[in-house]
C-alpha cells in the first residue's frame, strides 16, 4: 500500500490519532458499577452533582487562579504566564510568539487581499499583563497512570473566557512558567 502510494505521489492524509472521550453517562456507568448495585442517586442527580463540582473546579481555577490537583495522581491543572517577545535568531530571521488578534486579522484579510495571500497577522500587546500571557496547563509528570503521553487535556471555552475576565480586571495573576 506505501509503495503504490509512494509512486503516485500521493501523501498519506489520514488521521493517526485515536480519539476516545468520556462523558456523564461512562461516569455514571462506573458509578453504577463500582457501588455494586448499592447505588441511591439517579443518572439526573449524578449529572447535576457532576455538574456542580465541574463549575466549582472551573471558578476556582479562572477567577482565583487556583491550582487543581486531580485525585489518585491523575495529575494538576494549572495556570501559568509566560513572557512573549519578538525575538531575532542566529540567522536574523524574526521570531514573533505574540498571541494572534483573530478578529483583527481576518477585518485586515477581508479589505486587504494581498495581506491574506502573506499570512500577515495582528499581534497582541498583552501591555494590560506586562507583556505576559497566562496558559493553562495539565501538569502529568508525577501522574500516576501508563501511556501519559498519549493524554491530552482541552479546555473549554467558557472557562477560557472567564479566565481572560479576570486576567483584564487584574484579580489574578501566576507563577512563571
Amino acid at each position: 500500500m506505501m509503495q503504490l502510494m509512494k509512486e503516485n505521489n500521493e501523501e498519506d492524509i489520514r488521521n493517526h490519532r485515536v480519539k476516545s472521550d468520556y462523558g456523564n453517562f461512562d461516569y455514571f456507568k462506573h458509578y453504577k458499577r463500582d457501588s455494586d448495585g448499592k447505588h441511591t442517586v439517579n443518572r439526573g442527580t449524578f449529572s447535576d452533582i457532576l455538574m456542580e463540582f465541574n463549575s466549582h473546579v472551573r471558578d476556582r481555577i479562572s477567577k482565583k487562579g487556583a491550582e487543581y490537583i486531580m485525585p489518585r495522581r491523575i495529575g494538576k491543572i494549572q495556570l501559568r504566564k509566560l513572557k512573549t517577545e519578538i525575538k531575532i535568531d542566529d540567522d536574523g530571521k524574526i521570531i514573533n510568539e505574540l498571541p494572534t488578534n483573530w478578529k483583527a486579522t481576518k477585518e485586515l484579510w477581508a479589505e486587504n487581499k494581498k495581506a491574506k495571500e502573506n499570512k500577515i497577522r495582528i499581534r497582541y500587546t498583552n501591555e494590560h499583563t506586562g507583556g505576559y500571557t497566562f496558559r493553562i496547563f495539565y501538569k502529568k509528570y508525577k501522574a500516576n497512570y501508563k501511556n501519559k503521553s498519549i493524554y491530552k487535556m482541552q479546555f473549554n471555552r467558557d472557562m477560557k473566557r472567564e479566565l481572560s475576565k479576570s486576567i483584564f480586571a487584574g484579580k489574578i495573576d501566576a507563577f512563571l512558567r
